[in-house]
């Protein structure tokens, strides 16, 4: 940390200011008292004077008394000693003032010291720096609201550092797959079938399908993802998307259904991001649902917009797992990978499309009964 001169550091500006404050009133309020003392002594003296003027009877004292010298030297050595009593206890409140003024400046400069630091540490990437922050005063406010964003920034950190590693090892998968395949067939130890080669294009499909529900997050975190907003009806959507997935549920042997009144409000909405929601909430249900399970697609009016409900009957989710279920590459299972279970992409995707959208989606579930996800849709 650059280090700052001495006239210029706060600590010096605070000394400064509050002794010359102290310094100006004491110099102010011993010179008036001075003037003031002054002149009602020399008051007080000559009605003195005149009094004893008067009780002896001479009128022509007063030309003598206002002629000759008005005090003597009794008179004036006690207004020397007044002055002399008014400097001196002048001083000691001086120095009382700068003794105290660097007391105060150290307890305010000495928080804000620790907090200049605290943000050099954080600078240079020690993300774990925390200030002390007692008391309830402005400082200490701000003490924690530095920490609370070295918090946030440590907890963003780690969330980027471990994305990083989740998205290389989801890419590892396809990329290994392919490229021992393809090894194998130049070197002649694989002939390129057609089984070969659909196995290679599958990983290709699930390697671009990767990138994409990457960049999509990206760009909804970012409030870079352009929606084509246009009245819709979400009944229709629903009932569309779970026509397009009947047949993925029969091979599961997953009854897949879908209610909804006939009218409904109509949001502007973009229709193909909220598809896209619709079948990764339903996809998900699928996953997670065994056979002879339900999937139900439910749709209904609310006061501002529009509800939709995808319930499962599959094994439900832990308590401890359910605040993460929105995470990125955040699976319940820990058993599961991607091929089973997903890339971990879906449901994230599906909370940052939503919000894009204005809206909330929120997930319940207990162990042996299934989950339920929901989302909301304002109408505007």
């Amino acid at each position: 940390m650059t280090a700052v001169p001495f006239l210029r550091s706060l600590n010096m500006k605070l000394i400064l200011a509050l002794a010359g404050t102290a310094l100006a009133a004491i110099a102010l309020a011993s010179f008036l008292m001075e003037r003031s003392t002054s002149s009602e002594f020399r008051s007080y003296v000559m009605d003195q004077r005149m009094m004893e003027q008067h009780m002896g009877g001479s009128t022509s004292g007063m030309g003598d008394m206002m002629s000759g010298p008005m005090m003597g030297t009794q008179e004036n050595t006690f207004l020397a000693d007044v002055r002399q009593s008014l400097w001196i206890s002048g001083g000691l409140a001086a120095a009382g003032a700068l003794a105290l003024g660097v007391i105060l400046s150290r307890q305010i400069t000495r928080p804000v010291r620790r907090l200049a630091a605290a943000t050099g540490d954080i600078a240079r990437g020690k993300l774990d720096a925390r200030v002390e922050s007692p008391g309830d005063d402005e400082l200490g406010q701000l003490g924690q609201s530095f920490n609370s964003m070295a918090a946030t920034l440590q907890r963003q950190e780690e969330e980027r550092r471990s994305m990083l590693a989740d998205i290389a090892h989801e890419l590892r998968t396809p990329l290994s797959v392919l490229r021992g395949n393809l090894e194998a067939m130049l070197d002649g130890l694989l002939e390129p079938r057609r089984e070969q080669l659909s196995v290679l294009h599958e990983q290709s499909v699930a390697l671009a399908r990767l990138i994409d529900d990457l960049r999509t997050l990206s760009l909804a975190a970012e409030g870079h993802l352009e929606l084509h907003r246009q009245p819709t009806d979400v009944a229709e959507l629903a009932r569309r998307v779970v026509a397009e997935m009947e047949a993925g549920a029969g091979e599961r042997q997953v009854a897949l259904s879908v209610e909804a009144p006939k009218k409904l409000p109509r949001p502007a909405l973009d229709s193909d991001r909220i598809g896209q929601v619709l079948r990764n909430l339903i996809d998900n249900a699928l996953r997670y649902t065994p056979a002879g399970g339900r999937v139900s697609v439910a749709v209904s009016p609310q006061a501002r917009g529009v509800a939709v409900t995808v319930a499962d009957t599959g094994a439900g989710i832990a308590p401890e797992d359910l605040p993460h279920v929105f995470d990125r590459f955040y699976r319940a299972d820990g058993s599961r990978t991607r091929t089973t279970g997903g890339s971990g992409l879906g449901l994230a995707i599906v909370k940052q499309l939503v919000e894009a959208h204005g809206g909330e989606v929120r997930a319940e579930s207990e162990p042996g009964r299934g989950s339920v996800f929901s989302f909301a849709l304002p109408l505007r």
